[in-house]
């Protein structure tokens, strides 16, 4: 049977940005919206990513957007995952770090 890897997240972001973003985060990789799900076709496996908006982090005059993020990844080494997310990271990161 086929081992899925799964890895949740939170992001400062909004549903909007991130889907803005999901192009070149992900190399292009063809992607079709499922629900509440976005599959893409990563390599020789699959990568589903569900979205849900938290209600913001408020610091002092600050607002924050939250969204929780959870990858879901089938079909793809250790490897091809750390890649995966490597160059997600990079192209998703405000402000340096």
């Amino acid at each position: 049977m086929e081992e899925t890897f799964v890895l949740d997240r939170e992001m400062g972001c909004t549903r909007d940005e991130f889907m803005r973003w999901l192009g070149g985060a992900t190399r292009q990789a063809r992607s079709r919206v499922e629900g509440e799900e976005i599959a893409l076709a990563v390599g020789e496996g699959e990568v589903r990513i569900w979205l849900r908006q938290e209600p913001p982090r408020r610091i002092a005059l600050v607002e924050i957007p939250v969204l929780r993020v959870r990858f879901s990844f089938r079909g793809l080494d250790r490897l091809a995952r750390e890649a995966f997310l490597d160059h997600f990271d990079t192209y998703t990161r405000r402000g340096g770090g």
